[in-house]
């Protein structure tokens, strides 16, 4: 194996390294990286695709078009020893583009297992990898939108469950995170639903508190804007968590509760028709409002490039009024909300997204002040269209 060539894109801030290596060098290394993937998108089943097509044109010795990957250790590291880099730092490596073809190299070594010079005639032939050296999680979303538009794309929500994944098994300033096959319920309030944090982190990214429900990649591109605007060095992932977790915390130390129901801490639990929520953890923990924060403060940051997860003075948010009133107060608006709105879920997304606008605008007349960015949030998502 060895480098052919060394470009610089200083759009991702990484090295472009262009390798030539045997078909069983990348093998090796590609068998490590879609084991250990928990998120891996499905492969191409259809006999009818190029996939299909493929495996007799790789056996008849055709050249596959390079397959992306993404290599996060600093750049230089690949130059330095890129045999150890293939064979030993799996763990480093990211694939962005060429699952399918790598399924099927996988599939023809299987298949010629009964034919040993066949088999050894194709692992010994060259193909080529490009690998974005020294490219952080950021530009690796980036990366990933901009190659992934082929036939099975992948979603934005996709695409960050498989860059964020190793923070699935840590924690994070004492924040747990909890996938969905983990069973478990996210109780705690530094414990969230991975699943919703990515949404929030979606919506942040493409300034929408959409659900998200498209599959198509060519639908995200607006993402690519929002992605351009921030700064490359820093791990919005991380950011956009911690802050939420700061927000929360804060909202727990309120002791929100609403006075004809018990409490109820975990946002999963069903509340009663008229009570939409019973504590404040339980209102904020849902879906629609870490959504809602994140389109907010996406938009903020649109209006004003100074504002950042940094920037958000959390820690002098008040309720503005009597806990209780709020309680009572949040779940009548709620009530008329969804009594409104022809899709009840799409409405309290951007009833929280307005409210969170309100919250943190300077501007707004409701700033810090929870009490007054709830009417100011409703009366805004209503001249909307809720």
């Amino acid at each position: 194996m060895q480098i052919k060539s060394i470009l610089e894109d200083k759009k991702v801030s990484a090295k472009s390294v262009l390798i030539e290596l045997s078909i069983r060098d990348y093998l090796e290394l590609a068998k490590k990286i879609y084991r250990k993937n928990n998120f891996q998108r499905r492969r191409v089943r259809s006999s009818k695709t190029v996939y299909s097509l493929l495996k007799t044109d790789m056996l008849q010795g055709c050249v596959i078009p390079p397959v992306v990957l993404a290599y996060t250790k600093p750049a230089g590291t690949l130059e330095a020893s890129l045999h150890d880099a293939i064979r030993n730092d799996s763990d480093h490596f990211v694939l962005l583009d060429g699952l399918q073809r790598s399924l099927t190299l996988m599939d023809v070594e299987s298949e010629t297992a009964g034919q040993p010079d066949v088999q050894q005639a194709f692992l010994d032939r060259t193909m080529r990898c490009e690998i974005y050296e020294g490219i952080n999680k950021i530009g690796i979303l980036y990366r990933m939108l901009t190659l992934n538009t082929g036939q099975t794309p992948m979603s934005v929500r996709h695409q960050i469950e498989i860059m964020y994944q190793d923070y699935l098994d840590v924690q994070i300033e004492g924040i747990t995170l909890l996938r969905e096959a983990d069973a478990r319920r996210a109780r705690q309030p530094n414990c969230y639903n991975f699943r919703d944090v990515i949404e929030g982190l979606n919506s942040y990214l493409e300034r929408s508190e959409s659900p998200l429900d498209r599959g198509d990649i060519l639908d995200n591109i607006s993402s690519l804007e929002s992605l351009a605007k921030e700064n490359d060095r820093y791990d919005v992932f991380t950011d956009f968590l911690t802050t939420w977790n700061q927000l929360i915390q804060k909202i727990t130390s309120f002791d929100l509760k609403h006075p004809t129901e018990q409490p109820v801490d975990d946002p999963d639990e069903p509340t009663s028709a008229k009570v939409w929520g019973t504590s404040g953890v339980q209102v904020f923990k849902r879906a629609q409002a870490i959504s809602g924060f994140g389109a907010a403060i996406g938009m903020l940051r649109d209006e004003d490039e100074t504002t950042s997860f940094g920037t958000l003075d959390i820690d002098n948010l008040v309720v503005g009024m009597d806990h209780e009133e709020f309680m009572l107060e949040f779940n009548e608006l709620m009530q008329t909300l969804n009594s409104r709105a022809k899709r009840i879920g799409n409405a309290q997304r951007l009833f929280f997204r307005q409210f969170f606008k309100m919250l943190f605008w300077e501007e707004s007349g409701a700033y810090l002040n929870m009490a007054r960015a709830l009417n100011e949030g409703f009366k805004s998502a209503t001249r909307i269209g809720i």
